[in-house]
């Protein structure tokens, strides 16, 4: 295994009369590594290192798909940047390449977010007469971000030497500086499917210049690189029996498939699970809600590392809303009792508050209905794409969940309000972020980019926005558990 960036340590002899090699031919000798591109500003510096006696010179080399760049001379150390781009915030990874250890991860909001919480509402401002604004904002966002996380470290920008980058497709798009008016309108279609490998400098990242900086391909629309890291990290590519990955942010995606087929589609799941849209809504972490109990008036919480409640996570709202709709807080379409033990009402909209904590936490109405929505979309794109390639959900050997519901899922709790189907608890994992655990997979491992290559050549991507199977069920699927019970079941 080789990872993406090299450090490589040469002892090269000066030029002589019996050797007249250019520096450029005796660096490639050296390095022994096949096709190598070195850019203008490295050649620049190779002649104060090679024309010493016995030079000792460092070499920091990324690889690509094809051949090897020569990006650094005279460092001993590098650093790469996982970055997951989400539409809410972006996640970072500082990884040490020399040691091969993670040195930090951090989180940030996506800057965009003042052009609107949703990617639609971008869009449309990115095609107004001010959309350059909705780019800029975001490259300075990530700038800001990559000097975050190094000056934390107590590390050079300068030494970061590749950055590996997976957000839905029109993340990527904004990110790469592209039009994005063909993605919302029909026929659908993106200006790139696989961007690959740019450099720092052609994308003005706060990097080495001549860093390498890979963008995982998108598999449609709307099912973008961070779907496609996520079958690299949770292995779905090698399966043997049908799996299945689940994210849930602000769009539901899902893959159902095997090693030799893959079969993806996107649905809008609302913004009930996602940090910064749902008010009380927070990513996992200390102090953040991933369960409640209700019995009678009796409220119970769990917090991660069970610290004072703060906010509740993707699991958390799936368990509140099973334990509401058990006390019969609310009702099968999720509607409160104005009657019932800790309803409310704020600025005039029925409530429920949360007591737990100093200060309870209070979830509107309107929220609620966001989350019936978001599992009503969860379950309706697994009822269909599952229909689409003729398997059933007893059929599914392993079941990976990431995104919002990532962390801490009660798979039984998911299947009693009817946003996954009757699983078995043990086929379903909780796996965290796995778009960045893909990037940072890459990071390690250069090999895999042959991987993503042939895997995106076996997804087939199933268009949602107007499918009229999709809209159909969907109708029957925002009650609690749903208005056909039978399809839930598994077994």
């Amino acid at each position: 295994m080789s990872s993406l960036i090299l450090h490589k340590q040469l002892q090269l002899s000066p030029p002589s009369d019996d050797d007249r090699r250019a520096h450029d031919e005796r660096v490639r000798d050296a390095l022994g590594l096949g096709p190598l591109t070195i850019p203008l500003s490295v050649l620049a510096r190779l002649g104060g290192h090679v024309n010493a006696r016995h030079a000792t010179l460092n070499c920091i080399v990324g690889s690509r798909e094809r051949g090897y760049t020569l990006i650094e001379v005279g460092s001993s150390v590098s650093w790469s940047i996982a970055l997951d781009l989400g539409t809410t915030n972006m996640a970072v990874l500082l990884y040490d390449n020399i040691a091969g250890s993670v040195k930090r991860r951090m989180s940030f909001e996506n800057p965009q977010i003042a052009f609107g919480s949703d990617i639609l509402t971008r869009m449309h401002h990115a095609m107004s007469p001010r959309g350059r604004e909705v780019y800029d904002v975001l490259k300075k966002g990530i700038n800001s971000a990559i000097r975050s996380i190094c000056e934390a470290a107590g590390v050079s920008s300068r030494d970061v030497h590749a950055l590996a980058l997976a957000g839905n497709t029109v993340m990527s798009h904004f990110f790469l500086g592209l039009d994005i008016s063909t993605i919302p309108v029909d026929p659908f279609v993106p200006v790139v499917r696989n961007p690959g490998f740019f450099t720092a400098a052609e994308l003005a990242l706060d990097l080495n210049p001549e860093a390498l900086i890979y963008v995982f391909p998108n598999a449609g629309s709307y099912v973008g690189g961070d779907i496609v890291a996520g079958i690299l990290s949770t292995g779905l590519y090698r399966s043997e029996l049908p799996s299945v990955l689940i994210d849930v942010g602000t769009n539901a995606e899902v893959v159902i498939g095997t090693r030799d087929w893959m079969i993806v589609g996107a649905g809008a799941a609302g913004p009930a699970l996602e940090e910064g849209i749902s008010r009380i809504g927070k990513r996992a972490s200390k102090g953040i809600i991933y369960d409640v109990q209700i019995s009678g008036q009796d409220v119970t919480c769990k917090t991660f590392d069970e610290q004072k409640p703060e906010g509740i996570c993707g699991s958390g709202m799936v368990s509140l809303l099973h334990a509401l709709y058990n006390a019969r807080i609310i009702d099968p379409s999720g509607s409160l009792d104005g009657a019932a033990p800790g309803v409310t009402a704020v600025d005039g909209e029925p409530a429920y508050a949360i007591p737990c904590g100093d200060e309870p936490l209070v979830i509107r109405q309107s929220e609620i209905q966001n989350f019936m929505k978001s599992k009503a979309a969860m379950f309706t794109l697994l009822l269909v794409l599952t229909r689409a390639v003729g398997i059933a959900f007893r059929d599914v050997a392993q079941i990976f969940v990431s995104g919002a519901l990532g962390a801490g899922i009660d798979a039984n709790k998911a299947a009693a309000v009817g946003m996954l189907p009757a699983w078995p608890a043990r086929i379903v994992s909780a796996r965290g972020n796995t778009s960045l655990d893909g990037a940072l997979m890459l990071l390690r491992d250069a090999g895999l980019l042959e991987t993503i290559g042939n895997l995106i050549g076996k997804i087939t991507y199933k268009h949602m926005h107007d499918d009229p199977e999709f809209m159909k069920e969907f109708m029957g699927a925002v009650f609690i558990p749903h208005t056909n019970p039978e399809l839930l079941k598994a077994e």
